[in-house]
């Protein structure tokens, strides 16, 4: 659980299906139309939310974008317009600067490329090229060598909101003292693997369009959400307008997966809040039922709440790993907040963020 008012969020940086950067996020959030497509064969063939139109030009040397994986590469391109919206040069902070990310994905897409060409051909078909980038701490070394980050770095690997755990430990490491600020990152990429993995979980069968509450399954979708996050007085200290207040962050996790027990781990991390209104609520449920009736069931025990936003359902599951919901919560001038993150196991998120500065510098 968090100090009240403590964190502040400087930067925001947006790699989506629906376009890179702020302006791409906010217009389709409000349109509310999902960004899926068919994917090309070379990501595995179904509808999916792709960043088709992803442009790292001018912001990741060639050299070094021939050598990443699609996850680095998104969250590098994120990154870049995070600090640069945090008005924000991190080389010079040094040891000072640390780095959290969530990813699900994250190593996997490159295991798949390094491993199929050596099952096929033996050990001459292994590429060294991509070995490195078969971990899913792939991203956070790429990141701390392009933009000097020598603090503190962690990756974490889980499902719906690994992007969440990143996001709590980068607040304590700055509340620690062992850094002044932490970017924080969710990224994740498709692959022809991941596509097979849900197809044959039948994650993937669909009635229609993606729909929240539906059981139609969900839109499987890639993509980087960037977040510079410092302790308030230090951010004032340097003349840095906020674009959010971290308010609240809690979580809790359950023995077990069964569903009742991550539904009352759920509501236990909304109460951890405290009983705060709310203008605004961003939900993770995303069209897949063992998400979806996690947030069912807590909308049903607020019926004052307002009607959840679903980014999941524009911009796809696996987009990010969760840091797709704190991005839609700084897209809107809405006041306070409250976004929830469902897991399938593991913890449950739940945060409460208050929105300042909407508009990129």
């Amino acid at each position: 659980m968090s100090h009240p008012g403590d964190l502040v969020i400087t930067g925001l940086g947006l790699v989506l299906p629906c376009g890179d950067g702020v302006e791409a996020a906010r217009a389709s959030l409000v349109s509310g139309v999902p960004c899926f497509e068919e994917l090309p064969e070379s990501l595995g063939q179904g509808r999916g939310a792709a960043c088709a139109s992803f442009n790292p030009a001018g912001i990741i040397p060639p050299m070094q974008l021939r050598r990443l994986d699609r996850p680095s590469r998104f969250a590098w391109a994120a990154a870049h317009q995070a600090f640069r919206d945090a008005g924000l040069d991190p080389g010079p902070m040094g040891e000072r600067m640390a780095v959290a990310v969530g990813t699900m994905t994250g190593g996997s897409e490159a295991s798949e490329a390094f491993m199929r060409p050596y099952l096929q051909r033996g050990p001459e078909g292994a590429s060294p090229l991509v070995f490195p980038n078969c971990v899913a701490n792939a991203a956070s070394g790429h990141l701390a060598l392009a933009f000097g980050l020598k603090g503190p770095s962690a990756t974490f690997v889980d499902r719906e909101n690994a992007a969440f755990a990143a996001l709590e430990q980068a607040a304590r490491w700055l509340r620690a003292g062992l850094a002044d600020a932490a970017l924080v990152l969710g990224t994740d990429g498709l692959f022809p693997l991941l596509q097979d993995i849900c197809r044959g979980a039948r994650m993937l069968d669909r009635r229609g369009n993606p729909q929240v509450g539906s059981g139609r399954g969900f839109l499987p979708g890639e993509g980087a959400q960037a977040f510079v996050l410092e302790l308030r007085d230090r951010a004032e200290a340097r003349g840095a307008g906020p674009r959010a207040f971290l308010r609240a962050l809690a979580s809790r996790s359950t023995p077990g997966t069964g569903e009742d027990e991550r539904s009352r781990a759920l509501a236990e991390a909304v109460s951890a809040l405290g009983n705060l209104p709310v203008d605004r609520r961003i939900g993770g449920g995303s069209g897949l039922p063992r998400l979806d009736a996690l947030e069912s069931r807590l909308g049903g025990a607020h019926p004052d709440w307002p009607a959840a936003i679903h980014p999941k359902r524009l911009w796809g599951e696996f987009g990010g790993s969760g840091g797709q919901l704190l991005a839609a919560a700084l897209l809107e001038p809405a006041g306070r907040t409250l976004v929830t993150a469902p897991a399938s196991s593991g913890a449950q998120f739940a945060a409460l963020l208050e929105s300042v500065r909407l508009d990129p510098r």
